[in-house]
């Protein structure tokens, strides 16, 4: 995959008929299920950490966000590319990191076919990109929080390049001021 960097963890999401809408291919909304689920088995991984960077060794990446500490998801985007028709092999999520902030985070998402393993440049067809920002905060609170060490030295290990959307600057309200 071009835009993701080549040890973006990716994963196999299975299609159920229920996806499926009307017009016969995935449902808009659906494909924020398979993000979540990416996002969910991305924070299962257990990261190799340097010992400098903090952090328990083997811990999950849940467990180096701290364990009074919530994940929550600040902004969504979606870019449909083509659509992805019920059938039994999976699609795959693929997930890195575009921006880390002290408190947040950017994730970048292509949603595809499965890449040929023996020629590795040659890309399945995307069906989506997505990007998300991730806010660490307090379970108790809900207030923002710093990112631990440990965590963001996690996240730095998946560091890519932004979501290529085909009008990134043309976003809705993108340059135009607030009125009261």
């Amino acid at each position: 995959m071009p835009t993701a960097p080549p040890n973006a963890p990716r994963f196999p999401i299975p299609l159920r008929f229920s996806d499926i809408d009307s017009y016969g291919h995935v449902n808009n909304v659906t494909y924020l299920g398979y993000l979540e689920t990416a996002r969910v088995l991305l924070h299962l991984m257990r990261p190799e950490l340097p010992a400098a960077a903090g952090g328990e060794p083997g811990a999950t990446l849940r467990e180096l966000a701290g364990a009074d500490n919530q994940t929550l998801v600040g902004r969504q985007e979606i870019e449909y590319r083509v659509p992805l028709e019920f059938r039994t092999a999976p699609v795959h999520v693929v997930v890195w990191v575009t921006r880390i902030g002290n408190s947040s985070f950017d994730l970048g998402y292509a949603v595809v076919d499965e890449v040929d393993e023996v020629d590795e440049d040659q890309t399945g067809t995307v069906h989506a990109l997505a990007a998300s920002t991730m806010v660490l905060a307090a379970a108790a609170t809900g207030r923002p929080v710093p990112l631990p060490d440990g965590y963001r030295a996690a996240l730095q290990q998946w560091a890519g390049p932004p979501v290529p959307f085909r009008n990134s600057g043309q976003a809705a309200g993108a340059g135009q001021e607030a009125t009261q």
